[in-house]
């Protein structure tokens, strides 16, 4: 559940003969208001996505209860940061659960530039992840996911570097659209715009949070956005988060609004504080699992600027929160009969609430239906009184609670609405069967219920019959009413690419599409909804009800399943690897795996290509193959061979398929498909990218790779010719690692395995009996637990250079981590992505030798960053550059400098340090 309808502006083109009246009088408002719909779809479309963790979302007491709380008033709060993780739930919580505000969070990125812990996927992968867990995190705190077209770059410390790399204005109308479009009294930013929020994304965030809370209210500030009905939005207040992290005991700082979210809710079982901790848990990608205690605790806002008087009671003082207060923009005679209206509007929920309170689990048969069915017809005179007059903040507001009053019914009155498609992957030219199901699960009859199919454009829809109505067009009480359809997708329906990903970025901005109403949602709402209208017993006003199709499905282990359904290619070609290093000079041949794979319940047949430059040759030339069925795949391997001495630089490998029928298809897909998150499809090229590098390594050498969090370390070895293994954990365990020449230490390896933990002195052994041990990046419990070989601090905040650009000073070059077998030079750090590294040591023992100086602008000198020691007759190197970042985009100078790494002779480091 959440506090806004979805799609409101489509709700109400009803044609049963019920509601024929209101379906005429909608249709002549959908005409004069067009633009409204823009508005209401872009906040409508905001239903959070089902997860395994949420409330109940449909019927019942709960969903009654919670829904009542949302139907008086006006009263919405949009939070602004930078990233998924920056929100303070437990404030969000309180608003949208506790207080049955509209709540929204506006991410300015998707998080992409961060680390992940649950997975292989970076960057636009991680993006995917994290905006589920953002909408996961919505579906349990109620409120909506918001986005600009920022993507998280990575660390910065300054709001100027950041600014930079967003453009300010494209930024600052991203937030202006937001605020324009979700339309808050109260805007929140959790950022000051000051040096004291850290991370130079945060500042920006602060920073323009306030300008365009400025702005948003301005025509004359980006005009261009004034079209279908979108408008200057001024908001009344504009608060700031006090930081209060939910100490139940922190002092209150001036001028602080403290909100209390500590108390038990009986609706939720539990207080805003523990919900808004389970809602913090969704962002498992960033290891943000976090404990529920009860008790008492606060969150709390301090006032940045205001547009009304005495802003500082309440979060809402001083606003004017009341329908009827709306209702005073229409002229005299219209203003008098939408206020009488409004009145019996708010009796009406107010007797909803009463039966609710008096009635238990027995509240819908206690008058909460029959309140609500007043609400309505009260809400329609309102709207009627409202005909003929400028579309303003009034029919906006109504339009919503009218979706909300009939959601709230249904719950109440034990309706229970749901579309389900026969496939969850489906290919153009197929033809799906979708059922909608009506369960009437209360005492009332349902009467003239209608289900309408809402497809994409140009997707013909069959109806093939309908059970459980009677001859009469009423659904008993208890009884279940399915309508089946047959959807035809065409043969050239676009797959499901999530829509800020269907251009190329532009730089750090993502390219939004010419759908207007898409832009800032987490993701592309379902390619087909289903339309239900029904009046409820002997009531007059027409319900709606709305959902997207999904596919139900079992699993023989963990029951029930929901996914969306998902349009895909009918052939899709993967390759593997997706990129490589070449060693200039190699004359190998290396297999490469093309992974041809249909959804087409038919099959498929064709052949394959792997194309490639004139300086490479691949056998064999082309391979069939046939697929009998969906889901079926099939691997065909090629040899690659340089034949002409390629060029150091990029080179590219491009698998082609092509069918029997000759359709072309050279595009792959992954499902990212976690337990917590909707799953989504993310697609690239088949495409191997192959960068030819001059690096070497010494030979014979022989690599365990111990991996962390997850990176791809251990295929940068393999791919420069080094014979490497993945140590499993059995082995880690066991501290057997004979017949190794180095062992590898993936990112945050300390952080995420316990079996490293414990093998740490065995790791040690075998550095002392004569190993190369590299150890990437860990974060702080790493040094807190003492697990280097000598004193090593990581001070906090952790020393890091974010400026990728900025210059490295050498300060051994004679070493062998410099010397050879590559020769590294300032060359070798040219062309970094994102960062130099991160959480080097600021304290270490005299053991340790620097390699590397660098700093980001403005700031000291780092020499954390790369450290080596003798330990016994083996070499130990803790390695805090961000290697794992520059596999991706096979950076050349970070290949070479692995090389050396992993090529250390232990004999020739204890010369160099014996100089």
């Amino acid at each position: 559940m959440q506090s806004l309808p979805m799609d409101a502006h489509s709700g109400y083109a009803r044609t049963s003969r019920a509601l024929t009246r209101w379906a005429r009088w909608k249709g002549a408002l959908r005409t004069r208001a067009a633009g409204t719909i823009v508005l209401l779809t872009l906040i409508g479309t905001l239903l959070p996505a089902p997860v395994e963790a949420q409330l109940p979302r449909d019927a019942g007491t709960v969903a009654t209860g919670l829904l009542l709380r949302q139907l008086d008033g006006v009263k919405r709060v949009l939070m602004v940061a930078a990233h998924p993780d920056d929100e303070d739930t437990g404030f969000l919580t309180e608003m949208a659960r506790g207080l049955g505000a509209e709540t929204a969070y506006l991410s300015l990125t998707r998080g992409g530039g961060g680390q992940n812990l649950i997975g292989p996927e970076l960057f636009e992968g991680l993006g995917v992840i994290r905006t589920g867990e953002l909408e996961a995190a919505r579906a349990l705190d109620g409120g909506s996911q918001l986005f600009s077209r920022a993507f998280d770059f990575g660390f910065s410390k300054t709001a100027e570097e950041s600014l930079t790399m967003w453009p300010r204005d494209e930024l600052l109308a991203d937030v202006v659209w937001a605020m324009r479009t979700f339309r808050p009294q109260v805007v929140v930013s959790v950022f000051s715009g000051t040096p004291s929020d850290g991370h130079g994304q945060h500042q920006a965030a602060g920073i323009v949070t306030r300008e365009a809370f400025a702005l948003a209210g301005d025509p004359e500030a980006f005009p261009e956005q004034l079209r279908d009905g979108v408008r200057p939005w001024r908001p009344a207040k504009l608060l700031e988060t006090s930081r209060r992290r939910f100490l139940p005991d922190a002092p209150i700082v001036e001028g602080e609004i403290v909100v209390p979210i500590g108390a038990f809710d009986p609706l939720l079982g539990r207080s805003s504080f523990q919900l808004a901790m389970e809602s913090r848990s969704q962002h498992r990608s960033q290891d943000m699992g976090a404990a529920q205690p009860p008790g008492p605790r606060n969150s709390g806002v301090v006032v940045v600027a205001s547009n009304v008087p005495d802003p500082e009671g309440s979060v809402f003082s001083g606003v004017d929160t009341t329908l009827v207060g709306l209702a005073s923009e229409l002229p005299p005679g219209p203003s008098a009969r939408a206020a009488r209206s409004i009145g019996a509007y708010r009796s009406a929920i107010a007797s909803a609430r009463a039966a609710f309170a008096g009635g238990g689990t027995a509240a819908p048969e206690a008058g909460v239906v029959d309140a609500l069915r007043r609400a309505l017809s009260a809400l329609d005179a309102a709207l009627a009184a409202a005909e003929g007059h400028p579309v303003d903040e009034l029919e906006r507001v109504l339009l919503g609670k009218r979706a909300l009053v009939e959601r709230t019914l249904a719950a109440a009155a034990g309706i229970v609405f749901d579309v389900r498609a026969d496939d969850d992957l489906i290919v153009p030219g197929q033809t799906v069967e979708v059922e909608a199901m009506l369960w009437n699960g209360g005492s009332d009859v349902v009467r003239h219920p209608e289900v309408v199919l809402l497809p994409g454009p140009d997707w013909p829809v069959r109806l093939l019959g309908v059970d459980g109505v009677s001859d009469e067009g009423v659904v008993p009480a208890g009884t279940l009413a399915t309508w089946r359809f047959e959807v035809e997708i065409p043969t050239d329906a676009e797959p499901s690419r999530l829509y800020h990903l269907e251009r190329e970025r532009d730089g750090a901005m993502y390219r939004w599409p010419e759908d207007r109403s898409l832009w800032g949602l987490p993701r592309d709402p379902a390619k087909v909804r289903g339309d239900l209208s029904f009046a409820l017993g002997d009531g007059a006003a027409g319900v709606g009800l709305e959902k997207p199709w999904r596919y139900v499905g079992v699993d023989q282990a963990l029951g029930e399943l929901v996914e969306p359904v998902l349009v895909l290619p009918a052939v899709s070609v993967g390759v593997s690897p997706g990129g490589m290093v070449w060693p200039r000079g190699s004359e190998e041949t290396r297999a490469i795996s093309v992974v041809v794979r249909t959804e087409a319940e038919e099959g498929a047949s064709g052949e394959v290509r792997l194309e490639a430059p004139s300086t490479w040759s691949v056998a064999p030339a082309t391979q069939a193959f046939e697929l009998t069925g969906a889901g079926q795949e099939r691997s065909l391997t090629f040899e690659v061979t340089p034949t002409g001495a390629p060029e150091a630089g990029a080179h590219r490998l491009r698998a082609v398929a092509r069918t029997t029928d000759g359709r072309r298809y050279d595009e792959g897909f992954t499902l990212i498909d976690y337990p917590h998150i909707e799953r989504a499809a993310l697609f690239e090229p088949a495409v191997s990218e192959v960068a030819v590098v001059p690096v070497r390594v010494r030979p014979g050498l022989r690599v365990g790779y111990v991996m962390g969090t997850g990176d791809d370390g251990h295929e940068a070895i393999r791919q420069m010719g080094v014979d490497v293994e993945l140590v499993s954990e059995e082995r880690v365990r066991s501290g057997n690692f004979a017949g190794y020449d180095v062992l590898v230490l993936g990112v945050r390896a300390y952080e995420a395995r316990a079996d490293v933990r414990a093998a740490n002195e065995q790791i040690f052994d075998f550095a002392r009996s004569g190993g190369v041990v590299i150890n990437q990046y860990n974060q702080y419990q790493f040094s807190e637990g003492a697990y280097a070989p000598y004193r090593l601090v990581i001070g906090r905040p952790a020393p890091r250079v974010s400026v990728e650009t900025q210059p490295v000073r050498i300060l051994e070059p004679e070493s062998p981590v410099f010397a050879g077998p590559n020769r590294i030079s300032d060359e070798d750090f040219a062309g970094w992505v994102q960062e130099r590294g991160l959480y080097f040591a600021s304290e270490w023992a005299e053991a340790y030798v620097p390699m590397l100086e660098m700093n980001d602008p403005g700031e000291p000198s780092r020499r954390g960053s790369l450290l080596v020691a003798s330990v016994g007759e083996g070499v130990y190197a803790y390695a805090a550059l961000s290697f794992f970042r520059q596999w991706s985009q096979r950076v050349p100078g970070a290949y070479r400098l692995l090389a050396n790494l992993i090529s250390l002779d232990p004999e020739a480091w204890r010369a160099f340090e014996a100089r």
